[in-house]
């Protein structure tokens, strides 16, 4: 019996940039709702911005642990299995979430970076299968451009969900996203064609994959520049609403600061069209310069903040440019046969990222006040502008 799927399934589901653009739009959807709620509903349970950091940096600390396990997954599973559970977490997680208590606030945190961790780590080996080299420069701001919207309009319309109508709504929303995401890839049936062929040898353990990880200049350089990346956007999405909230303005206007940043997302595309031109040396460099020296600004002018939020809205302008070139030099230099293995070490950027910005500013946090934790941090992200340098001209 012959089957004759509508022409939009059968264009959906050739693999290619607008098809991962797709799914990783629907997935940031689920997650944008959430990003400044989660903020905003621990700050309410545990009512200072120094708790709110040790919450965020244990959540790290245990998921950067449980993401070891996913090449074990994948090698005893599948792909498929693998992308079904983190997507299924990120279903599970709002449920958690939504009992408003410290330890479902924790567990729902947990359930959702494993799940993203999850989800990422299978998305990223798709994109090296299907995604020339030379088209990343394109398919990587598409992806980003194509989440802009979510991203944008996400965090704010969480946060206005969550008080206008209850945590009900806003929890179901996101997980109904999550749902629609998890019935897109199955229709789609994307693991047909596997990524590598079956290995003839048991993949090294977490400690091994490690050492061989590090052991190579470009994957570990290419590490460094997205930690750098990320933190930044950490930093952004727990501090501002606590800063906003901090100045009187309340959840709603610091849920709006995020989205307005996140907005910029939308100029992803011109970043790579520059990177295209000149290369990603010099546009990384100058990303990481203007970030961190906007966000030294924001520090400055903390007292008013009005001018505070405008410099770390402009630092986000310069970090969507990372957004979208900073994975380049990891897919461009990993080798095939080590794609599961080193994309689970790389990915740990995010891990190692949401695990020492929040643990940095705990600490901080214990000795002075916000502000000038935003003028160290700054200088901080200024200092990752040396390592773009050290890329490949060709690169």
């Amino acid at each position: 019996m012959h089957v004759r799927y509508p022409i939009w399934l059968r264009w959906a589901g050739a693999p290619g940039a607008v098809l991962f653009a797709t799914m990783y739009a629907l997935e940031s959807a689920t997650r944008a709702l959430l990003a400044t709620v989660i903020t905003v509903q621990a700050l309410e349970l545990l009512h200072d911005a120094r708790s709110v950091s040790l919450a965020f940096t244990a959540v790290g600390l245990c998921a950067l642990g449980a993401s070891f396990g996913i090449p074990v997954l994948v090698r005893l599973s599948s792909r498929r299995f693998v992308y079904t559970l983190g997507v299924s977490l990120l279903i599970l997680a709002p449920g958690l979430l939504w009992t408003i208590t410290v330890p479902g606030q924790v567990a729902g945190m947990l359930l959702r970076v494993f799940g993203t961790a999850c989800t990422s780590i299978t998305m990223s080996l798709y994109i090296m299968q299907y995604i020339a080299r030379r088209d990343l420069t394109r398919s990587e701001p598409m992806r980003m451009q194509f989440s802009a919207a979510a991203w944008t309009l996400g965090p704010w319309l969480g946060v206005k969900i969550y008080q206008d109508f209850g945590p009900t709504y806003v929890y179901g929303l996101s997980a109904s996203f999550a749902l629609v995401l998890l019935l897109f890839f199955w229709v789609l049936r994307l693991t047909d064609n596997p990524v590598l062929p079956a290995a003839v040898r048991p993949p090294p353990s977490p400690l091994g994959s490690i050492r061989r990880f590090f052991a190579q200049p470009r994957l570990r350089l290419a590490w460094t520049i997205v930690v750098g990346r990320s933190a930044f956007w950490v930093f952004y999405f727990v501090y501002t609403p606590i800063y906003m909230i901090q100045s009187g303005f309340g959840p709603q206007a610091g849920a709006l600061a995020v989205s307005a940043g996140s907005a910029m997302l939308f100029v992803t595309p011109v970043f790579g069209r520059i990177a295209t031109r000149v290369g990603l040396r010099p546009v990384l460099t100058v990303a990481f310069l203007g970030t961190g020296a906007c966000t030294v600004m924001a520090g400055l002018f903390f007292d008013r903040p009005l001018i505070g939020v405008g410099f770390l809205l402009l630092a986000t302008v310069f970090c969507v440019a990372l957004d979208g070139l900073g994975n380049i030099p990891f897919i461009r230099s990993v080798r095939p046969l080590e794609r599961p293995q080193m994309t689970t070490v790389f990915r740990t950027y995010l891990d190692i990222s949401e695990l020492i910005t929040p643990a940095f500013f705990a600490l901080l946090l214990g000795f002075t006040g916000l502000g000038h934790a935003f003028v160290v941090f700054g200088l901080i992200v200024i200092g990752f502008a040396v390592w773009p340098r050290f890329l490949p001209r060709r690169m």
